[in-house]
């Protein structure tokens, strides 16, 4: 087959408005409706990069970001020896036969993930109401929570295994993080504390990876370094990650229904000089996405430079004087200010003040929606 000139392939970048459905029950007659074999791979990268190949014809690289609902979407057709070159060039692949019915896409998966069925709509608009088709007798929402990447990584765990049970019953599912942060000594271990003892059977806290970094590892961050500072914040962007993971999966185990984070990924930006930019850049991100990554962002201000100075001794991770700190507790506001449910606690009249404040806008992300 020849090859395609380059200048021959069609690129497209489209807003993709879509919402996904676990199916658990179906009619069978689904399996008569028209159909095409699709088999795609993805890598790790900047956004959610795939190759995709279609009844073995047509091939395509895509690479998809956002979450949820809302994402855009970048298509570039490419020839079937690259296609094929690198889906063998990735471990983490799917094989599915997707049927085509009423504008909906019905995939039925193949391999390690055989039994696993999940429905598609494509929509006009985010806010788009739709109607359930009748031929869809029972299914699970998991837009939010459930990618073709994520289960092209689980297949890739699966292989080889006998599962004993249904592969949707493996299915990973989100518990809804919180976000606690702000400056230094601004009190988040103390509410996280006090949060931890009243709702011990709601919220799964997760310690700041940071502290454990450099209190465990003896790595300080290298202030004055703009490269090493980079390479510093990547490292713990990832083991952020890690901890996040694994905490999801602890949480459901204890029937957790929230998790309570001291910082998250975007809190590394207020450490780099161009912000939010140098996140992006570094880990390979976007604001974004690592915005939707958590329900709501609850940040303390610094206290008065007293009470700053009485409780620094009390970490020994803490190596900022207070004018540093007071800084970084504004870089910090600033860098998760556009999350769209972000409240800045102000200091009160008293610590139990502070806390009651902090408690109550906590309590109001977990019973939101």
């Amino acid at each position: 087959m020849a090859k395609k000139k380059k200048e021959d392939r069609r690129e497209e970048t489209v807003d993709e408005f879509e919402r996904r459905f676990l199916v658990m029950a179906i009619d069978p007659d689904i399996e008569r409706a028209p159909s095409k074999l699709i088999v795609q791979g993805y890598f790790d990268g900047p956004g959610n990069m795939r190759v995709r190949i279609t009844d073995g014809e047509t091939a395509e690289l895509t690479r998809k970001t956002g979450r949820g609902r809302s994402r855009k979407e970048k298509n570039l057709e490419t020839d079937l020896i690259t296609a094929r070159y690198l889906l063998d060039s990735t471990n983490y692949r799917i094989e599915k036969r997707r049927h085509y019915k009423d504008g909906w896409e019905i995939d039925f998966f193949h391999g390690p993930l055989k039994g696993l069925v999940l429905a598609e709509l494509e929509m006009s608009s985010p806010d788009e109401e739709i109607v359930m088709p009748s031929w869809l007798h029972k299914t699970i929402e998991v837009t939010d929570s459930l990618t073709n990447s994520h289960l092209a990584r689980m297949a890739y765990d699966l292989k080889g295994e006998d599962a004993g049970r249904p592969v949707r019953e493996l299915l990973p599912r989100e518990v809804p993080r919180i976000v606690l942060t702000g400056g230094p000594c601004s009190g988040k271990s103390s509410v996280m504390a006090a949060l931890k003892a009243e709702f011990k059977d709601v919220l799964h806290c997760i310690p700041e990876v940071a502290t454990i970094v450099i209190e465990q590892v003896g790595a300080k961050p290298p202030i004055g370094d703009m490269l090493a500072m980079k390479s510093f914040q990547r490292t713990i962007y990832r083991v952020q990650l890690g901890f996040e993971k694994v905490s999801n999966r602890q949480a459901i185990r204890d029937g957790r229904s929230a998790m309570l984070l001291d910082r998250g990924t975007v809190d590394g930006a207020a450490y780099m000089d161009r912000g939010i930019a140098d996140l992006e850049n570094v880990c390979r991100t976007t604001a974004a996405d690592e915005y939707r990554r958590y329900r709501g962002v609850v940040c303390l201000e610094v206290p008065p430079k007293d009470a700053y100075e009485a409780n620094k001794a009390n970490n020994a991770a803490r190596f900022e004087t207070y004018a540093q700190a007071a800084a970084l507790g504004v870089r910090i506001a600033k860098v998760w200010g556009g999350h769209p449910h972000f409240t800045l606690i102000k200091n009160g009249a008293s610590w139990d003040e502070k806390l009651a404040s902090a408690r109550a806008a906590i309590i109001r992300l977990l019973e939101t929606e």
